[in-house]
């Protein structure tokens, strides 16, 4: 009796041992979780969870700068002290120049009105063709005076040949002149101010009446 050898095990080819190895292999990696530094999960939801500015948030808007009040004194002058419609160049640029009544506040365009509210002094003369030369002069403080600055540096045009800080602008055809000396505020305005050497006159003038010494 012959003794049969056992058969030895049928090979597997090794094209099909290394696919089955990739397959265990993605399967595996499939059902892994990527872990966070330090060995715990990562949490899906820190990736996902939106960032300020993509949650929609609308930030909260500034009020803005309310500027203080105005501070003011009350300031009455002689008119007669402030312009001599007699003296200098004005009998020339405006013949017959003499004295009138004060327009009513109501009638004060935005450059006066601010001295009327101030009490400050508000003075207007008349010439022989009906023009008017109206002019204002308000004490302030220094603050409030910045402040002032501040608006019509915005709104008008820097005049440097009244000595003093000074502005001018039109408005519906009159002349506004300012000007702002130590602790006053000068304006003055007329239809026959065309730019601001025209109010140049009436300035000298007043300036020079505010100025150390004089009416102010």
């Amino acid at each position: 009796m012959s003794s049969r050898r056992p058969r030895p095990p049928a090979r597997v080819p090794s094209v099909v041992v290394a696919a089955s190895a990739l397959a265990l292999g993605a399967a595996a990696l499939t059902g892994c979780t990527t872990s966070a530094p330090g060995g715990g999960p990562a949490s899906p939801s820190a990736s996902a969870a939106p960032s300020p500015a993509a949650s929609g948030a609308t930030p909260t808007a500034d009020p803005g700068y309310t500027p203080p009040p105005l501070v003011s004194n009350p300031l009455a002058l002689d008119c007669a002290a402030l312009l001599d419609p007699a003296a200098g160049v004005l009998p020339t640029l405006w013949p017959g120049l003499a004295a009138a009544d004060a327009p009513d506040a109501d009638a004060l365009d935005d450059a006066l009105d601010q001295v009327a509210e101030a009490d400050g002094t508000v003075c207007d003369w008349v010439d022989a063709a009906g023009d008017h030369v109206t002019v204002g002069v308000a004490a302030y403080d220094e603050a409030s005076l910045t402040a002032i600055a501040n608006d019509l540096v915005a709104s008008s045009n820097s005049v440097p040949s009244y000595g003093v800080e000074g502005y001018f602008s039109l408005h519906g055809g009159t002349g506004v002149a300012r000007a702002l000396p130590t602790g006053r505020l000068v304006v003055a305005e007329s239809t026959t101010f065309a730019e601001p050497g025209s109010a140049e006159p009436v300035m000298t003038q007043l300036l020079a009446a505010v100025g150390e010494g004089g009416a102010g």
